[in-house]
């Protein structure tokens, strides 16, 4: 590998989730340079994370772009608990935060629409994220920072930046590198994320939990007419055997 050219830049981001993606969008904005780089060959493209906030619309408002998140998303009326097999309770959320916000309601939007948004309204102002490139390192040097960055032809390239962001995620090179960590923990149990195309009572639009003796279930409508995501419990007996799991492991008690 062999050390190239300096590129300089403003705020060098590393990682294009959406919290790179947005923090570009900003800075872009507010007439900052920015250069965000991704070690990932392409956006994401599974659902992931669901649930956008109204605070975060209020901020998208300031964007001009919350009115599409909206648009995309799919508003959560309700939230129903179901306990063997029978509804137990129902929220009905409705305009909970009328007068609070322009947006008082829960929003499903996948986070692989959310990206692909975000990368248009980032493409338009001019700047693209660039792939399959990873941070190596980095130190601070006469109050700027040095990062050194593999290209995707193996290259390490020098990049000179007043600001370095670290928006990588849970294992981020620039969280490890400067000892922050990222405080929480991990579940003893497995779960399984399933998005289906189904029909029936819980498709309704509307949040379900169920519970049971051994099962857990919960079902997020998305976007369209008979479209969820479903995330359960594993079963014990099924996790240990330390196999691949597939749909045929999944307990369908509770979900029938």
């Amino acid at each position: 590998m062999n050390a190239s050219s300096i590129r300089d830049t403003d705020v060098l981001i590393v990682g294009a989730g959406p919290t790179g993606l947005v923090l570009a969008l900003w800075l872009t904005r507010l007439g900052v340079r920015v250069k965000i780089i991704d070690k990932t060959s392409e956006p994401g493209t599974t659902s992931r994370a669901l649930a956008v906030q109204a605070r975060t619309l209020e901020f998208y408002g300031q964007l001009g772009i919350a009115d599409l998140v909206v648009e995309r998303g799919r508003k959560v009326n309700a939230a129903n608990l179901w306990v063997a097999g029978r509804r137990a309770a129902r929220a009905v959320f409705g305009d909970m935060g009328v007068g609070l916000s322009p947006y008082p309601y829960p929003l499903i939007f996948p986070q692989d629409e959310h990206e692909r948004l975000l990368l248009e309204r980032l493409s338009a102002v001019g700047v693209e994220v660039e792939r399959r490139t990873e941070l190596r390192g980095f130190e601070n040097a006469d109050g700027h920072v040095l990062a050194q960055i593999r290209r995707p032809d193996g290259n390490v390239e020098t990049c000179t930046a007043s600001y370095i962001t670290g928006c990588d995620g849970a294992r981020s090179t620039v969280r490890e590198a400067i000892g922050i960590g990222f405080p929480g923990g991990t579940y003893e149990h497995v779960f399984y994320v399933a998005d289906v195309e189904a029909s029936g009572q819980a498709l309704n639009g509307e949040l379900h939990a169920a519970f049971d003796r051994t099962d857990f279930l919960v079902i997020f409508p998305l976007k369209g007419d008979g479209r969820a995501r479903l995330v359960g419990t594993v079963r014990d007996e099924v996790r240990q055997r330390g196999e691949d799991l597939s749909w045929n492991d999944v307990s369908h008690r509770v979900i029938e």
